[in-house]
């Protein structure tokens, strides 16, 4: 049965109602003056003009041309890698409204740091469409394979690859490092008590509430393997352990356990670690006067500094981390993964790895990042005793360091 006549003809001019309100066509266009004004006839009132919001598709060059030659500071990379960014994403992104270019570039200027007012005032839109381009941008970097972490550690061929790096780029006497671990307590508002079960887990050593993130890197400083999932107050050997990745090499029965262990391939880590086969950390107490234990920790430092740096690169580019995470809670970990996925496209692609986002010394003023440092622990803390952990890869590590008769370089006197 069909509706009467006049309901039809309702809901058509309802329709067409609401589209021309929505694009500002007919009536409900902006008007716009063929010549300017004398300055006689214009007002004197002090009221503030209405928002206009723009619904024009822009494109890549229409980005470019509004940032000049702050784009690469803007958008954290060069347009060549923006443009590879976009086409990466563009089958994961809504094909209506804003265009692909638009989404990401408002994403990633709101990963660069920027307010939402600048990025609304920027490309025209308005807040509630700003944040649904930000987690639609996200959702698509989470979710497109070309962007995902790709550690590989059941491939012998790949953990080779990992120790090959590690040993050229730091002239290193281990040839088995295939990974760096470490945490970083990324700064967060507090959490509602209707988010999480107990509001005071998350709120760190530090002196503030943050999420505790564990990665690894490899030599390259791009990530390999990522977690965000414990709170704040969480230490850094639980926090490894809770993940999957962290039960699989802390069971000696898992066959990837028993791969690499057969080949003598270790990830290194900080004290904050227990010792174990798979996690190579450093010897307690300096090595109690040992030199050869002392060179181990040395050169073990020098293949562990890899995931501080790759940590300082991932904040230096996305100045989201500078400021607390103002996102909803459930987002949070969305967002945090999604930095570190483009970090490793920016590390990955030519144009993008070395690129000078920041060339300004102020860009971090009043900005904080906490990265988690080695835990403070001695042999004699209750609860732990380091000096009674056993761990045969380390012994292995510290033998090699003998045979080879490497040690600590020496410092120069300074008088």
């Amino acid at each position: 049965m069909l509706p009467p006549a006049w309901q039809t003809v309702t809901a058509a001019f309802a329709t067409n109602a609401a589209a021309a309100m929505h694009y500002q066509r007919g009536i409900f266009s902006r008007p716009v003056p063929s010549s300017p004004l004398p300055s006689r006839f214009h007002s004197t009132t002090t009221d503030a003009a209405p928002p206009h919001f723009s619904t024009i598709p822009l494109t890549v060059d229409d980005i470019q041309t509004r940032y000049r030659e702050h784009f690469c500071r803007a958008m954290r990379m060069p347009v060549d890698a923006f443009v590879d960014l976009v086409d990466s994403l563009r089958p994961r992104l809504p094909r209506r409204g804003l265009s692909p270019a638009c989404r990401t570039a408002i994403a990633l200027r709101y990963l660069g740091g920027g307010s939402y007012l600048d990025v609304c005032a920027a490309f025209g839109v308005h807040p509630s469409t700003m944040y649904r381009a930000l987690w639609e941008v996200v959702d698509a970097v989470n979710i497109t394979p070309s962007l995902a972490f790709d550690f590989g550690l059941g491939n012998c061929q790949r953990r080779l690859d990992y120790a090959g790096g590690f040993q050229s780029r730091r002239n290193s006497p281990f040839g088995n490092v295939v990974g760096a671990l470490d945490g970083v307590a990324i700064e967060q508002e507090q959490p509602l008590a209707s988010d999480v079960q107990c509001v005071a887990d998350y709120y760190s050593r530090k002196g503030f509430y943050a999420l505790n993130t564990q990665a690894i890197c490899d030599a390259d400083y791009r990530f390999r393997w990522m977690s965000c999932l414990s709170p704040g107050s969480s230490h850094d050997s639980s926090a490894f352990a809770c993940t999957e990745l962290g039960r699989a090499l802390l069971d000696p029965t898992n066959v990837l356990t028993r791969a690499m262990a057969e080949d003598g391939h270790c990830i290194v880590a900080d004290e904050a670690y227990a010792a174990s086969e798979m996690l190579a950390v450093p010897w307690p107490g300096c090595g109690r006067g040992d030199r050869w234990k002392d060179s181990y920790n040395f050169h073990l430092s020098s293949c562990r500094i890899h995931i501080e740096q790759a940590f300082g690169m991932l904040s230096w580019r996305w100045g989201v981390f500078w400021r607390p995470l103002r996102v909803p809670f459930p987002k949070r970990p969305s967002l945090v993964r999604a930095c570190f996925r483009l970090h490793n496209f920016c590390r990955g692609h030519e144009s993008a790895r070395d690129c000078s986002t920041s060339p300004y010394g102020t860009d971090r003023a009043g900005g904080v990042v906490s990265l988690a440092p080695n835990d403070s622990v001695s042999a004699d803390q209750r609860g732990r005793r380091r000096d009674r952990e056993r761990s045969h890869i380390r012994v292995r590590m510290t033998a090699r360091v003998e045979s080879l008769g490497v040690l600590r370089p020496g410092v120069a006197p300074m008088f």
